[in-house]
């Protein structure tokens, strides 16, 4: 009985301090409808393109809106960089721009993209593929989500719609991306 007593209790405190589960898909990304025209717009081609991303190396690049601390109809700009390391591993790497007039990264290449990629993003930033989207989970010191990026493509456009969480809760930001495919 003891025994029992202090597998159970074992059992009770992994569960109770295991990393909650992310979903394979983004939850209430509109905050039970907090989002702006332009973001629901942005969520609408995400629900309607039900593709995984190509993981061909690309870099993409595109306007964002931010559903938390900054001003929802501000557009700022992201660049998504996907690549494969000389293993063959793929991997995700991604910057935000805030506050620019025009999109930065719009003329970047993979060469360009590869310089800035960090070693952090090429070690730890791997592409999960789900039956129909992709999404790349960033965890904190604990191994908990800290934020979460989920993609989907239109394989005829080749533009990714992607959905940011940053931090779950109340404190949470979420970030609408639509990013097409640079030249």
């Amino acid at each position: 009985m003891k025994q029992l007593i202090i597998i159970l209790t074992a059992l009770w405190s992994l569960s109770v301090h295991a990393a909650p589960a992310v979903s394979e898909l983004p939850e209430d990304a509109c905050d039970s409808l907090k989002c702006t025209k332009v973001m629901k717009s942005i969520l609408s081609g995400f629900n309607n393109t039900p593709h995984a991303v190509s993981l061909e190396p690309a870099v993409y690049s595109g306007g964002c809106y931010h559903l938390g601390d900054l001003n929802p109809d501000h557009e700022h700009f992201a660049e998504l960089m996907i690549d494969q390391l000389d293993n063959g591993t793929t991997y995700f790497s991604t910057m935000f721009a805030y506050f620019y007039p025009e999109n930065p990264y719009a003329n970047w290449d993979l060469t360009k993209g590869r310089q800035e990629a960090t070693d952090y993003a090429r070690q730890n930033a791997r592409i999960q593929e789900g039956s129909n989207a992709s999404r790349v989970v960033m965890t904190n010191s604990e191994g908990g989500p800290a934020i979460v990026y989920y993609m989907r493509q239109d394989p005829v456009t080749k533009t990714i719609y992607y959905i940011t969480y940053g931090g779950f809760g109340p404190q949470s930001t979420k970030i609408f991306c639509t990013m097409n495919k640079n030249l």
